[in-house]
């Protein structure tokens, strides 16, 4: 089966439900304390529970971290509209391959460029936490260290759905603890075929990975 050099995730705005990680704890995970007041704040990166499985294990897709963030904005202020955080983070992770795709295993190494966007919304206040409706609206990658010919696309039903709170803390510090739940889909033909994931990744935001 040929495969391309190129690993794709595609944007979609529908609605869609929210899944916890699934093992009783916290779903927004211990986040971060930063010193600014943004989405997504510097200095921190995205972390997945799991990894994504397509046609019942055969191709998995792991992504270990996404940060290094280029940009973010400020947090809406008022209930109503979404404010858009657009920017580039580098992404760390697999991708394996199993037969009867290939003759025998095989694992692909990647570290690409990934061009995000984060859809926030203000939900509600109460007392110094602010809590957000957030939806990852763009996931796209690329690069030369892709297996080639492999597109992977957020799935076209089932959105990536998640939440932000931000506490303020003494000294103009906030403590930012934010999730999402991201459903991806797989093409191994360019686009021809798409294969649904097994299961849904959930991310939560804190320190780097070093």
């Amino acid at each position: 089966m040929p495969i391309a050099r190129l690993l794709k995730v595609a944007p979609i705005l529908m609605l869609g439900t929210l899944a916890c990680s699934g093992d009783g704890s916290d779903p927004m995970g211990p986040g971060v304390e930063v010193g600014e007041d943004s989405l997504p704040p510097a200095g921190t990166a995205y972390h997945g529970d799991s990894s994504h499985r397509f046609m019942g294990g055969s191709a998995v897709l792991t992504c270990s971290s996404h940060g290094g963030f280029t940009a973010s904005v400020a947090p809406p202020t008022l209930q109503s509209g979404a404010v858009r955080s657009d920017y580039y983070a580098t992404f760390v992770g697999q991708l394996v391959l199993e037969p009867p795709l290939v003759a025998s295993p095989v694992t692909h190494p990647l570290s690409l460029q990934v061009h995000m966007a984060e859809l926030i919304t203000l939900a509600g206040t109460e007392g110094t936490t602010r809590t957000f409706d957030t939806e990852l609206a763009t996931f796209e990658l690329g690069g030369t260290t892709a297996p080639a010919g492999v597109m992977v696309r957020e799935s076209p039903s089932v959105a990536s759905t998640g939440r932000t709170t931000i506490t303020s803390l003494a000294g103009g510090r906030y403590h930012v603890e934010t999730y999402y739940d991201v459903w991806l889909e797989l093409s191994l033909d360019g686009g021809g075929t798409w294969h649904p994931a097994d299961n849904a990744v959930h991310m939560t935001l804190g320190p780097p990975k070093h």
